[in-house]
């Protein structure tokens, strides 16, 4: 089953990063480590000093860019260094070339996030630009293994753990949509429950100070079953809906903002929750409130009119993925109530 073997989370598990490994079995002579300038600095550099005292050959890479060059260049990295297994050790842009690099090439994935800004670190999807400097997803093999070391995370700039806030949260916009049962894409029950486990627990969790142990483990753990329900499905339906299809109109309509993936859905989340009359509606926005989540739409670099315009239009996107905007197919004004409602103006 495509779907990650172990799971290894808490304080100090860099330092422990070998025996770890061979804890969970994990037997290798040569190692392709993957990182950029910054993650190297912060651990990537003795990650590879540890291993060699552990008299494994380590070939250590950067990657500047998620597109195709920077998957060809590490699967061609590959081929010649062949390497037993590959490790990433980074954000979502490392994690998700040395994903699929890795699965184009059929070696085993150590996931080992940097930040937590989105529920790829554990799942068989990984989102690449394409020629036209558009994300595009991926499915591929998921991780072999996931491991978080919480004290590195935390180093992680705010902005990033809230977009893993937005980014977890959306599953509950995206199981709503599931749940609609129409179109060619449905998922069981249990994998829907497993996705929505996660921005449940994080809605009930008394602190809100998103530097916390107790908070980023939390957010972990709901990362974590996000991406696991993926690989249970086999697609990206558990955790995409009609707040991804925004998104990702979003970056299609108006390409070369700044706005994180996370900030995106966990928005449109807020409109979709609101069309879908979905009750964990109030309980978000109060979270968003205590953690200081986006709150305009002009934080997302746009006017109100082209927000309108935006979600008018995702429906193009994945047409084959029903949601509530095939559903109920609001119109402009039913659109600008909710954000008015919703007070993003």
């Amino acid at each position: 089953m495509n779907q990650p073997v172990f799971f290894e989370i808490g304080p100090h598990r860099l330092k422990l990063l070998n025996r770890l490994l061979k804890k969970n079995k994990v037997y290798f002579k040569k190692a392709l480590i993957l990182g950029d300038d910054q993650t190297f600095r912060l651990g990537g550099n003795s990650i590879a000093r540890d291993l060699c005292k552990h008299k494994v050959n380590v070939v250590k890479t950067h990657v500047s860019k998620s597109d195709e060059p920077a998957v060809a260049k590490i699967m061609s990295l590959v081929k010649k260094t062949k390497p037993d297994i590959i490790l990433g050790f980074g954000g979502g842009k490392v994690l998700d070339v040395a994903k699929l690099a890795a699965g184009r090439t059929r070696r085993k994935f150590i996931s080992i996030p940097t930040t937590l800004s989105n529920d790829g670190i554990a799942s068989p999807v990984s989102v690449i630009k394409n020629k036209k400097n558009i994300p595009v997803s991926h499915l591929t093999r998921a991780p072999y293994g996931v491991i978080v070391d919480l004290g590195v995370v935390k180093k992680a700039p705010v902005r990033c753990i809230k977009a893993g806030v937005g980014d977890l949260v959306s599953n509950l916009s995206a199981v709503f949509d599931t749940r609609l049962r129409k179109g060619g894409e449905k998922a069981g029950k249990n994998i829907l429950m497993l996705a929505e486990t996660g921005p449940r627990a994080l809605l009930k969790l008394k602190t809100h100070n998103i530097k916390s142990d107790l908070f980023l483990a939390c957010l972990t753990d709901g990362l974590i079953k996000s991406g696991l329900a993926m690989c249970l499905s086999g697609s990206s339906r558990p955790a995409s809906g009609s707040e991804h299809k925004i998104s990702h109109a979003l970056d299609y309509m108006y390409p070369g903002r700044k706005t994180l993936h996370g900030e995106q859905v966990g928005f449109a989340a807020l409109v979709t929750m609101a069309l879908q009359g979905n009750k964990y509606l109030t309980a978000v926005k109060k979270l968003y409130v205590k953690i200081g989540f986006l709150q305009k739409v002009k934080s997302l670099g746009i006017s109100n009119n082209e927000f309108v315009e935006i979600i008018l239009n995702a429906r193009k996107i994945r047409p084959e993925r029903y949601t509530i905007l095939e559903h109920i197919q609001p119109n402009a004004g039913k659109i600008k109530k909710i954000i008015k409602e919703l007070k993003l103006v």
